[in-house]
């Protein structure tokens, strides 16, 4: 035997060493991934758990169209198999087993893992977490506009169907309420009735005699009988499952019978997640965040926070500052970005703004000085009573004139160069249960919001130097505006006089003031405005 053919054989040892070595890890592995899982803690493991929160609703509690009605008489059949997917069944569990040890084949094994998130906290921390939880999401669904209610057109047309609220989840499944044919019944003439969807199918979830079926599991079902009281009853069956996924649409389900048409708007909605708040006391300082955008104007900025903090000590203040040579400012609970050298005002705002963590903030100018009219807490209670998404104060120039800048915007729709939008001072009505407050459009640069509601819209970079209003545009239709007189705060002097104007105060008004073109150019093109009036 050569000494090529003993090097040969072993590195063929060798290489059978290290795959009988790579094998024996992988099904060590696997038989550990199989056998030798822990057990992620189960709801039963936690003593403190609502009982509202663990039922799980069954098939057998579940109210279906077809149990309260007049046709009792009429027997049918149902499907299981369409059962399963038209029932709302809650089936909110995932496997209580996980891998312990993560397997050296983890490129290619990947196991299936589960995480329940209440393990992580111990039993004191978990009972104020949930309750927490559980008030955010009262003041969440107290704030959040109602669900649009089931209506029905009442077959006169001789078509009975739901005309609003009827909703699914993509890629599920629905029963159509309320379907029904309203003839005179004639023995012996076959009575078809036809539904076409144009994003998702339809089908029967249960079986009549005497009725004839075509088309289940396609967009056009046909529905025939020579029984009207039997096709009536099989109309009580029939379900809609959408197929064409999309987050947030709607099909137009066409309901035909002889030259008669109804349409059947079907609402398709992913469930949207909860945007909770984490904060511990029901105060004013773990409510609200104070929020400003500064520019040069350090002696100002730091006369704010000083009046800030003689108010509200410990309130978390958020700057955003675009300034060349940015200064310190420092502080407990004050929280200092600094961005490029002009990026501007809306720019800023987005910044500071992306950085709340509280459920709402306070807007309000560098400039401003807080006093004891600026009360906070009115305003909190105002929006947390009500719908609206921004709630508007008083900002006292000098000699004691007060001004809440409360406007009202009307579109009207245009020609091919752009609609026509027309601005004049004003509100609409008071807020019911707080008479100093009005609804209107547009109000100051001194207003508590919505911290979700407003980031939701946002604020146009694009507004570099000037731009208030703008903002508002942008939320037209989207978020409540109201303004409240019985909160206020004071803006420092703005007489202009020669001998009090600073280097960086010439240098502010400079770089600031920008020709109203800029502007007019972005409400035309952004907007498809022709004209503003101001009224």
């Amino acid at each position: 035997m050569t000494p090529q053919t003993v090097i040969t054989c072993k590195h063929r040892s060798l290489m059978k060493v290290m795959l009988g070595a790579c094998l024996s890890v992988f099904v060590v592995g696997m038989t550990f991934n199989l056998f030798f899982t822990r057990t992620i803690r189960a709801p039963s493991d936690f003593k403190y758990i609502p009982a509202a929160w663990t039922k799980v609703k069954a098939v057998q509690d579940t109210k279906f169209p077809w149990e309260e009605s007049d046709l009792q008489d009429v027997p049918f059949t149902i499907k299981q198999e369409v059962l399963k997917m038209a029932v709302k069944e809650k089936n909110c569990s995932c496997p209580d087993e996980n891998p312990l040890i993560k397997v050296p084949l983890h490129p290619i094994y990947h196991p299936p893992s589960s995480a329940y998130l209440p393990a992580v906290f111990n039993q004191t921390e978990l009972r104020d977490v949930v309750n927490r939880r559980h008030a955010e999401r009262k003041r969440l669904k107290r704030r959040s506009p109602p669900e649009a209610p089931m209506l029905f057109a009442d077959g006169r047309s001789p078509l009975s169907y739901p005309t609003q609220g009827l909703q699914v989840q993509p890629r599920k499944s629905t029963i159509i309420p309320g379907l029904k044919l309203h003839v005179p019944n004639d023995k012996g003439t076959s009575v078809t009735v036809e539904f076409i969807a144009r994003l998702g199918v339809l089908a029967t979830l249960a079986d009549v005699p005497g009725v004839a079926v075509e088309g289940e599991g396609t967009t056009y079902l046909s529905v025939s009988a020579d029984n009207l009281t039997h096709l009536n009853r099989q109309l009580q069956f029939i379900v809609y499952t959408n197929t064409y996924f999309d987050p947030d649409t709607v099909d137009y389900v066409e309901y035909r019978y002889a030259g008669f048409v109804g349409v059947i708007p079907v609402r398709i909605h992913s469930k949207t997640m909860l945007q909770a708040f984490n904060y511990v006391e029901d105060d004013v300082a773990s409510k609200v965040t104070v929020v400003t955008k500064t520019f040069l104007r350090y002696e100002k900025l730091r006369q704010m926070i000083d009046s800030v903090r003689q108010f509200y000590p410990t309130i978390t203040i958020i700057i955003a500052d675009d300034s060349e040579h940015p200064e310190k400012v420092e502080g407990q609970n004050i929280e200092h970005y600094i961005m490029p050298f002009k990026k501007g005002w809306f720019a800023g705002r987005n910044l500071a703004v992306s950085q709340v963590t509280t459920p709402y903030f306070l807007w309000v100018d560098d400039d401003f000085i807080f006093t004891q009219e600026t009360r906070i807490d009115l305003l909190l209670r105002v929006i947390e009573n009500t719908n609206l998404d921004i709630v508007g104060g008083v900002v006292y120039e000098e000699f004691g004139i007060g001004n809440s800048w409360t406007q009202k915007i009307r579109i009207e729709d245009g020609d091919e160069l752009g609609d026509c939008m027309f601005q004049t001072q004003g509100h609409y009505h008071t807020v019911e249960g707080f008479p100093e407050c009005v609804v209107a459009d547009v109000v100051i640069n001194f207003f508590l919001g919505d911290t979700a509601k407003v980031r939701s819209v946002g604020f146009d970079p694009q507004l570099a130097r000037v731009g208030h209003k703008e903002f508002f545009l942008d939320g037209l239709g989207k978020l409540r505006v109201a303004s409240c007189s019985h909160v206020s705060i004071s803006h420092a002097s703005k007489i202009p006089f020669p001998w009090k104007k600073s280097k960086s105060e010439l240098q502010y008004r400079e770089l600031r003031d920008q020709p109203e073109s800029i502007k007019h150019k972005l409400l035309f093109y952004k907007f498809n405005l022709k004209c503003v009036h101001v009224d």
